[in-house]
Order: C-alpha cells, then structure tokens, then sequence
C-alpha cells in the first residue's frame, strides 16, 4: 500500500447520507426522469478505487451516477454508508472520516464553481487557507502564494477580485489555492465546465505540470472525456451503481462495452 495514494474499499452510498453534506436535500442526486428516488436506496455500491502516487485518474459517467457524490467521499465531505479508505496506506475509522482529518493528509479539493470570496482579491483568496493554518511566516507564506500564481499564470491578476475575472480565470485561481497547500492528492470536480475552447486548452497544461513538476496526485471528475486523452491518463466510470477498471481514453473509444457506446458515441463519430 506504501505506493498508494489512496486505496477505497467496498464502498456503498445510500441518498439518506447525501443530505446536509454539500447537497442541500438528497433530491439533488435523487430526481430522475422526475421520479422521486427511495432515500434508502443505494446512489452506488461495491466501489472499489486505487490510485496510486503521483497517477492522474479522471473519473467520468451520466448525470447522476454519483461522480461528485464520490469526490466528496474522498475529501471527508460525505461519510460513506459502507466502506473503507486508505490516505496513503493509513486508514481513517468511519467515525473520524471527516473534512479535517482527510485534509491533515495532505488532500486538497477544487470545487466546480471554484469557491472563491467575492471581497477578497485574488492573491488573498489564495493565502486565506494558509494564513487559517498557519503554514509558515509571512515571508514564507508570500512566497508560496507567489509560487501558486505563477504555476497557474494568475499573476497579473493579484489584485483582482473574483467578480473581475472570466471563469477561466476563476479556476485557475482556485486550483492555485488549493495547491499553495502543498496537497499530496488533489480533487478536482469539472475543472473545464463552463469553459471556452481558447481557456479550456490553456487550462489542461496547468493542471499537467503539477503532475509532471511536482508528482501531485490529481482525481478529475469530468463529463469532459477528452481530458483523459489530453492528459494521457486512464478513465473509469460509475455506471449503474459501479465503478469500472481505469482505462485508457482509446480502449474506452474502441470497446464494445455498453458505456463505450453510450459515452463515446459522438466522440466515435468526429473521429
């Protein structure tokens, strides 16, 4: 397990749990077709996941299956109904599967919508988690900020605040205070949603050169499949209350499977 970044075991999430955890009702998850889903009821079940260090893995799947849902799992957001996770070859007791117990580990998240304080400009939103934590002096907090920014190429943007900057922008800032933390693993939930093409190709190196310069760990949850190719990196989905083996982007492409036809269907078609 020592190689491992993260390693979850038989892990089960009834729409019961999802309430008060990031989702304001379990309906969020719980609505399809507009049919009301039993709270008992299991979003997914059986979920086996390793990540190992320094690896990207995108995790993709319909609307619905839960793909968030996990990401907060991992992050301590949501406790599991069922199940066991390793950080790092140590495991965390169900009881102490929290936010700050997963962040002690080293492990970051990016959220969507990016999650930034509208009065606080750029470079102050990036402090703010290391000033709370006190992750070193001044000085030695100035730099890591500074580093952020230059890694994510936000540094003309310093003294801006969230309100000013295109939605490109506010991701990269985001992910730049996220990763001011020195996280070992990192989550990012739909890093290119709501990007142009011109922010979306700018943003995939930025992300690329954490794994490469600084051998982060990065779990992406995407409906933007082409991440895994451009990245060159394996994709698994959750489908049917499952999570399949990570894959290559081109054996996803060229399967037979029912996800293959589904998913990649227009993909096959451009191609």
């Amino acid at each position: 397990m020592f190689d491992e970044a993260l390693r979850m075991e038989d892990i089960h999430l009834a729409y019961r749990d999802i309430a008060g955890a990031m989702f304001s009702k379990p309906r969020t998850l719980g609505y399809f077709r507009g049919e009301e889903t039993d709270p008992q009821k299991e979003l997914f079940s059986d979920v086996n996941f390793v990540v190992k260090r320094g690896e990207t893995v995108c995790i993709g799947g319909g609307s619905g299956q839960g793909k968030s849902a996990l990401l907060r799992i991992i992050a301590g957001l949501v406790r599991p109904t069922k199940g066991d996770i390793y950080y790092f070859g140590e495991y965390i007791p169900p009881e102490r599967l929290t936010a700050l117990e997963v962040a002690k580990r080293q492990v970051g998240m990016v959220f969507q919508n990016g999650a930034l304080i509208s009065n606080l400009r750029v470079r102050d939103n990036i402090a703010l988690p290391l000033r709370y934590h006190k992750m070193g002096s001044p000085a030695e907090i100035d730099e890591k900020i500074n580093m952020a920014m230059d890694l994510m190429r936000v540094r003309d943007e310093a003294d801006l605040f969230p309100h000013m900057l295109s939605m490109g922008m506010q991701k990269r800032v985001a992910i730049a205070r996220s990763w001011a933390m020195d996280p070992k693993l990192l989550l990012m939930d739909e890093p290119t949603a709501g990007l142009d093409n011109y922010n979306r190709r700018n943003l995939l190196p930025l992300i690329d050169n954490m794994r490469t310069l600084f051998k982060t760990t990065i779990i992406i949850v995407t409906h933007d499949l082409m991440i895994s190719k451009e990245l060159d990196c394996n994709i698994c989905f959750l489908h049917r209350k499952k999570l399949t083996e990570p894959k290559s982007f081109d054996y996803w492409l060229n399967s037979n499977s029912e996800i293959s036809k589904e998913l990649f269907r227009d993909l096959r078609t451009s191609g």
